[in-house]
C-alpha cells in the first residue's frame, strides 16, 4: 500500500507544472547607507494576460482606472502575501520576511497585464539577496539580468535548482 501511494504521489508531482509565468523587472529606485528602494514590475505571461484582462478591464478601455485598480490589488494581488509574493530575501545571509509592498499600480502593457509596487528595505543594496519562485510550482517566476535595472551597481542572476522546483536568485554587486 505503502509503495502505491509513493507512486501515485511521485506520478501527480510529475504532472505538476506552472499555469502562469511572471516576467519579473526589479529597477532599484533609490538607496542610501541605512535603505533601499526596488520597483517590482512584474509582466504576466499572454495567456493569464488575456483571461484577466476581459475579466478585469470592467469597462473595456483596455486601461486600469483606479476603481479597477483597487479592486485588482484587494481579490488578486494581495493574496499573493501568502506565498511571500514569490520572493524570499536574505540579508548578509539571514532571511528576513519580505516588507508589505507599496504603490501598487495595475496596468495593461502591450495587450499584458502588469503589477507595479515598490518594496521598501531597511537595508544597503548590496546585502541584499533576493530569490523568486513557488515551491507548489503553479506560478513560474521569470528573471533575465536584462530585465533588472540597477543603475552603476553590476547584477548577478543565477538559476536556483530547489530539488523539486526552479527559480532565480538577484544578488547586487
Amino acid at each position: 500500500m505503502k509503495f502505491i501511494l509513493l507512486l501515485f504521489t511521485s506520478f501527480s508531482m510529475l504532472l505538476s507544472h506552472p499555469h502562469t509565468f511572471i516576467d519579473i523587472h526589479p529597477t532599484l529606485k533609490e538607496q542610501s547607507d541605512s535603505s533601499t528602494t526596488l520597483n517590482f514590475k512584474w509582466v504576466l505571461d499572454d495567456m493569464t494576460s488575456s483571461m484577466l484582462i476581459m475579466e478585469l478591464d470592467k469597462n473595456g478601455d483596455a486601461k486600469i482606472d483606479d476603481r479597477e485598480n483597487t479592486h485588482i490589488y484587494n481579490e488578486y494581488f494581495s493574496i499573493f502575501k501568502d506565498y511571500n509574493y514569490y520572493t524570499f530575501v536574505k540579508v548578509a545571509g539571514k532571511s528576513i520576511k519580505l516588507p508589505k509592498p507599496k504603490n501598487f499600480r495595475a496596468t495593461i502593457e502591450n495587450n499584458k497585464l502588469c503589477y507595479s509596487f515598490d518594496i521598501e528595505f531597511k537595508h544597503k543594496i548590496k546585502n541584499i539577496v533576493l530569490e523568486f519562485g513557488d515551491s507548489d510550482m503553479y506560478v513560474a517566476m521569470i528573471l533575465k539580468k536584462e530585465f533588472v535595472n540597477a543603475k552603476d551597481l553590476d547584477v548577478v542572476v543565477t538559476g536556483v535548482d530547489n530539488d523539486f522546483y526552479y527559480g532565480f536568485r538577484l544578488e547586487f554587486k
